[in-house]
């Protein structure tokens, strides 16, 4: 079950059909449909209300009918938005489909190869060309106190050349607009003149123009140890172990992380785990703090999934993708299972209840008290560790209710028969619902920290070691 509850398990599947055929809208309206009715397992449970959901789809099947490809995208959409479901979504050439008004936004009138020119002589620390994951960006001062981040190339077919991504205040404030445009406000750091951090949307951003003192490999080992992956002693009673993602290829560091720490976890009086930004992943990527943090037995909720071909297909593919040392036993006993119940809800494993109860080996030596930091963008299975977290009596979580990804999960990019679209769907029900649903909630902390704190590290610390 730890391995079933995930974030986003995103295994591009093997074509379920003979052939992708180009479609017209009203047959890829058709078949998405006919993909999400059949294999969504909170289908059911999100259309009690059958008229109203008739409705919607009547409604969009007969705009279908005239509709040109980007019009065609955004009935899609609309009809994916209407399960609130974060972990489903319509791809188009790989890309989630955003609405057409985010999809516009806001432009900079610049000429780039000018300003890349001047900028390299300014004086200004923030003026400048900037790279991120994905995103080369031009930073220009506006006025005294307002500048405009602007994308000057970007991997993502969603943005454009001068496209304003985000903007900084003199302040400390940031507004960024996320990949669907929305903006998300924060606040920005800057441990070094060549480093920029926007904490609430977990960016982190190196200068490349005018050129850093600094080699690029000192500047990323410089912003690992302010955001990146860490562990360090903040204070002679308190620690702060910094997880900024839960991705399976993250695991082997954040095991080495722990284990090369080990001493510096057992003899903390304090213990913070900086789970902001954290998207989730794989839940094997906390195991190791468990004994450190939890009681004696932690309960878990179980989850049930959906017998489909589609899943079944999903899973012989990444049977193919394994080392042939590698053991595929679980995986072929979860096949067998899901060919015996088609279409049918099936519970894997040691979760064949709605509850199981897992042993844990607590640590002889551990923090006495444990402060968990979480925001808006702490999602998934890391969600689930907050969930886990929660039930120890010497931990308490503190910052911003969690992003909300936790009902339904293990989702895939799956085909549903035309050419260059797929729906991005989870294949498992939570077996809590509907009694606690987490689904555009969050996980609400028990120390809520509002926007006049600055430093949330600083705030956690004072509260642990102030009476």
């Amino acid at each position: 079950m730890k391995k079933l509850i995930g974030f986003i398990a995103l295994l591009l599947s093997q074509t379920v059909y003979a052939q992708q055929p180009n479609c017209n809208c009203e047959t890829i309206v058709t078949r998405l449909i006919h993909k999400v009715e059949t294999e969504y397992p909170g289908f059911s449970a999100k259309t009690t209300d059958q008229a109203n959901y008739k409705e919607h789809v009547k409604n969009i099947s007969d705009k279908a009918k005239t509709a040109d490809e980007k019009a065609c995208q955004q009935l899609l959409k609309k009809y994916t938005d209407y399960f609130k479901d974060p972990h489903m979504l319509v791809m188009a050439n790989g890309a989630a489909i955003v609405t057409e008004s985010q999809a516009k936004g806001e432009q900079i009138a610049i000429d780039i190869k000018e300003f890349e020119q001047k900028v390299t002589k300014t004086k200004d620390l923030l003026e400048g060309v900037w790279t991120t994951a994905g995103y080369k960006i031009g930073i220009k001062k506006t006025d005294a106190n307002h500048y405009i981040g602007f994308i000057i190339e970007a991997e993502s077919a969603a943005w454009k050349p001068k496209d304003i991504k985000f903007k900084i205040f003199a302040n400390g404030d940031f507004e960024y607009a996320l990949r669907d445009r929305s903006v998300k406000k924060g606040k920005f750091v800057s441990p070094d003149e060549n480093i920029l951090y926007l904490n609430e949307v977990d960016v982190a951003l190196i200068k490349q123009l005018p050129k850093p003192a600094l080699s690029t490999v000192e500047l990323e080992e410089k912003l690992n140890n302010t955001v990146g992956f860490h562990f360090k002693k903040l204070s002679a009673k308190t620690s702060i172990l910094k997880l900024p993602s839960f991705e399976y290829h993250n695991l082997k560091k954040i095991n080495q992380l722990i284990e090369g720490n080990k001493d510096l976890l057992e003899n903390s009086e304090n213990l913070i785990i900086d789970l902001r930004g954290n998207p989730g992943g794989t839940t094997d990527a906390y195991q190791k703090l468990l004994p450190y943090i939890s009681g004696k037995t932690i309960r878990h909720t179980g989850a049930e999934f959906l017998a489909t071909q589609t899943y079944i297909d999903n899973l012989e593919a990444y049977k193919k993708t394994l080392d042939k040392n590698v053991s595929t036993e679980g995986t072929d006993k979860t096949i067998k299972k899901l060919k015996e119940n088609l279409g049918q809800f099936v519970r894997m494993g040691e979760a064949i209840g709605p509850i199981y109860i897992e042993e844990v080996k607590i640590a002889k030596k551990s923090p006495k008290n444990i402060i968990i930091l979480v925001n808006k963008l702490t999602g998934s299975s890391a969600e689930y560790l907050l969930f886990v977290a929660k039930q120890s009596k010497k931990v308490k979580l503190m910052g911003a209710p969690s992003y909300g990804a936790l009902d339904y999960g293990n989702a895939f990019a799956v085909d549903f028969g035309c050419e260059n679209y797929k729906v991005f769907m989870p294949t498992y029900r939570a077996l809590r619902l509907p009694d606690y649903p987490i689904d555009n909630i969050g996980i609400q902390p028990d120390v809520y920290i509002d926007s006049s704190v600055k430093d949330w590290v600083q705030f956690a610390v004072d509260y642990l070691e102030n009476d």
